[in-house]
């Protein structure tokens, strides 16, 4: 039998962090008196941001920041919202179903390791993957760049025909396109109305259909 491997995004596929990461940023905005802009915020969705939204708010205020301790702010503000952000609806099982069928998981991350292992211990899933892929694994590279995909495949030792990608941004669509993967987008709450061409399939969430049918659907044919 053909080894098979199913890869997930971490971050608003596997927790809804997409939105304190939102909503996080866009207070420390309003505390300067600017508002966020979604359409910008949305370009670098599943991308690593580092502090160009620092460096955006500076450019909008006008005048130089104390980045270090705005950023800080910010991360206090996201930790406490995502502490209290739950599995997102089918995850569990799909891994479950995965698990049952003998296909091996992994994480593709553009966040670092200090971030998705410790919410993924949180929540238990820790040890549910095989390999946890993350940009520090791969040179600090980010999506749309394919290269935590590509890492992924090559520790799983699968080939991309035998391979799918859950992601939920464009940027994570484009970067699992270019690693030559199918992939099943669950878009997260900001950016449901974005271009998700190319995708193999779009559901509104994992749960909207049977683990077991989804794995059919992506690997029937592999």
């Amino acid at each position: 039998m053909t080894r098979q491997a199913l890869i997930l995004d971490f971050d608003g596929t596997i927790l809804d962090t997409e939105s304190p990461a939102w909503e996080s940023t866009a207070q420390i905005w309003a505390d300067w008196g600017v508002e966020l802009p979604m359409d910008w915020w949305l370009e670098g969705m599943g991308t690593d941001r580092k502090t160009s939204w620092v460096e955006e708010l500076e450019d909008r205020v006008g005048h130089p920041l104390d980045q270090d301790s705005i950023l800080q702010a910010r991360q206090e503000i996201k930790n406490r919202m995502t502490e209290q952000q739950p599995i997102l609806p089918g995850v569990t099982e799909l891994l479950e179903a995965a698990t049952r069928r003998g296909i091996s998981t992994a994480i593709g991350s553009s966040s670092l390791h200090a971030w998705v292992d410790q919410h993924l211990k949180r929540v238990g899933l820790y040890d549910q993957f095989s390999h946890i892929v993350c940009r520090d694994d791969v040179s600090g590279v980010s999506k749309p760049a394919p290269d935590v995909f590509l890492r992924a495949l090559d520790l799983l030792q699968v080939d991309p025909g035998a391979a799918a990608v859950i992601e939920d941004s464009p940027n994570g669509l484009k970067a699992a396109l270019a690693a030559g993967l199918r992939t099943v987008v669950v878009p997260n709450p900001l950016v449901k109305a974005l271009n998700f061409s190319g995708a193999f399939a779009r559901y509104d969430s994992l749960d909207e259909l049977t683990p077991e049918t989804l794995l059919n659907l992506l690997f029937e044919a592999t």
